[in-house]
């Protein structure tokens, strides 16, 4: 099997009876040493999920077969992941104030639906925040916002955002109401803080702060 990297060739096909597990890890340590992430492996044209991989790693791959590897800057994702996430929190608090309207307008339906909507938001908010970590060996124990690691803004959250799955199992609009309200919402604006912080340690980390 030849493996291609970003377009060049990688690891060559001198690798006999490795399975594909072991193709995959030696990619990852080339790809590490060289201080990128990997964004996708492709076989033979299909696109391989993690699932699939997780499939494909004890066997061995057929003669033949092409494994292409594309690649990215770890600080360079950071960086745009942090761009969409401002973009992404507006609009999740435009629904939580969407959500506040329909409620007080006695419209329970639509805001058990628009409720279930901000839950998803900041759900994926979480995941790309600690993906931005990851990606920028961001230590969220010692970033600090307005006093407040942010680990504790990570917990504080998902704290919030417990009450209010439960909430929004059992369809208690009056509780997601005040959750929303005096939890979420205040949330929005530190969030922002987040934000910034994430993305002074990026600069900081890719050399390109002051």
């Amino acid at each position: 099997m030849e493996v291609v990297i970003d377009g060049r060739t990688g690891l060559a096909a001198g690798s006999a009876g490795a399975t594909f597990g072991e193709v995959f890890d030696r990619v990852r340590r080339e790809v590490a040493v060289r201080r990128r992430v990997i964004v996708s492996f492709s076989l033979d044209g299909e696109v391989l999920s993690r699932q699939r991989m997780e499939t494909l790693s004890g066997k061995a791959p057929p003669v033949g077969a092409l494994l292409e590897v594309r690649t990215a800057d770890p600080y360079r994702m950071a960086v745009e992941t942090l761009a969409g996430l401002q973009g992404h929190l507006a609009n999740v608090e435009k629904g939580l104030e969407e959500a506040a309207r329909q409620f007080d307008a006695g419209e329970y339906t639509k805001t058990l639906a628009k409720f279930e909507e901000c839950f998803q938001g900041w759900e994926i908010l979480l995941r790309a925040v600690r993906d931005i970590g990851m990606l920028a060996s961001a230590d969220f124990f010692k970033l600090s916002v307005e006093g407040d690691s942010i680990d504790w803004c990570i917990r504080r959250l998902q704290s919030a955002l417990l009450r209010f799955e439960t909430a929004l199992v059992t369809k208690d609009v009056l509780r997601l109401g005040d959750i929303a309200r005096g939890e979420l919402r205040p949330q929005v604006a530190r969030w922002r803080a987040v934000f910034a912080v994430l993305g002074d340690h990026v600069a900081r980390a890719s050399g390109s702060g002051s």
